[in-house]
């Protein structure tokens, strides 16, 4: 977990979203991810963030929430935005030359109130049956 005191948060939504996709790459970088893509787009499907550790794929979701909003990181990702997530990293690795060993699927919420913010991180939050 992260926090910082000293942060600007943006008033609008695209924009706050943008910043806690951003809090969110940096903090994976801390981890040792490599980030290789954000916001990557194919068609109707979009993966936040799509990084390597080691020998393994891993696509993140990144939510951006306000403290204390009602709905958790793990449920706004429903079952039918994991399956449009799943299809997404499908379609990104059949255009890899070098698969990875594995996939893995985070999700990242970025909770934050007028002064301060927090990363809450899921990792393998979700899976992909063949």
């Amino acid at each position: 977990m992260i926090k910082d005191n000293h942060t600007n948060i943006p008033m609008a939504p695209t924009d706050r979203g943008r910043w806690g996709e951003t809090l969110a790459a940096e903090y994976v970088e801390t981890l040792g991810y490599a980030v290789i893509e954000r916001n990557w787009r194919h068609q109707k499907f979009e993966i936040d963030l799509i990084a390597r550790l080691d020998d393994h794929w891993v696509f993140v979701e990144v939510k951006t929430r306000k403290t204390g909003y009602l709905e958790s990181a793990l449920e706004a990702v429903a079952l039918g935005k994991q399956q449009r997530i799943i299809q997404a990293a499908h379609q990104f690795i059949r255009r890899q030359k070098k698969p990875q060993k594995s996939i893995r699927f985070d999700i990242l919420c970025v909770e934050y109130d007028a002064t301060t913010w927090r990363i809450q991180h899921i990792p393998d939050a979700f899976i992909s049956l063949p």
